[in-house]
């Protein structure tokens, strides 16, 4: 199982679809989407997590991205972001929404603060065992919480095999 090259796979399908300057990443998880998208210099990110277990080894990484305030890491739950409405022109969500008790809340949260586009990656049933730690069950979870909200909120889905994504433009 090699995660890390399949996270990056997945944010160079998505780096080019992403609008600043304000960026949000929901789940901060190990810093991939980060890494990737701090190196574009108009970008000013914010990224999210409940837990904020890579928070410290982070901090030291981009410690001058932080001080030039291109870079926020906040101890937040996805399903109460602290920010106002439509204060960012993108949100992504990468391989997070399974963590969440309430996906579609999540969801209405990234929405409601997002101007811009909006993107949920996620991975796929098949995925499990294989390219993630997580269960069929899990992953099939997240897919059907927020198959009525997608379908009904004008979110396109897209298949890539072991993920999918889940995006929408509200410009």
């Amino acid at each position: 199982m090699d995660e890390d090259i399949k996270l990056y796979e997945v944010m160079s399908t998505l780096a080019p679809l992403i609008k600043g300057p304000a960026v949000l990443d929901v789940g901060t998880g190990f810093g991939t989407v980060i890494r990737y998208l701090i190196k574009n210099m108009d970008y000013n990110i914010v990224s999210i997590d409940p837990e904020a277990w890579t928070f410290q080894t982070l901090e030291k990484e981009y410690s001058s991205e932080i001080k030039d305030q291109r870079l926020k890491l906040l101890k937040s739950r996805a399903e109460d972001i602290p920010f106002p409405d439509n204060h960012f022109n993108s949100s992504i969500a990468l391989f997070s929404m399974h963590h969440l008790k309430n996906p579609v809340e999540g969801m209405r949260e990234m929405e409601r603060v997002t101007c811009g586009r909006i993107f949920v990656a996620e991975w796929s049933r098949e995925s499990a065992g294989k390219w993630n730690p997580h269960s069929e069950d899990q992953l099939s979870r997240v897919r059907e919480s927020i198959g009525e909200f997608v379908e009904n909120n004008g979110y396109e889905t897209k298949d890539y095999g072991f993920w999918y994504l889940v995006y929408k433009t509200k410009e």
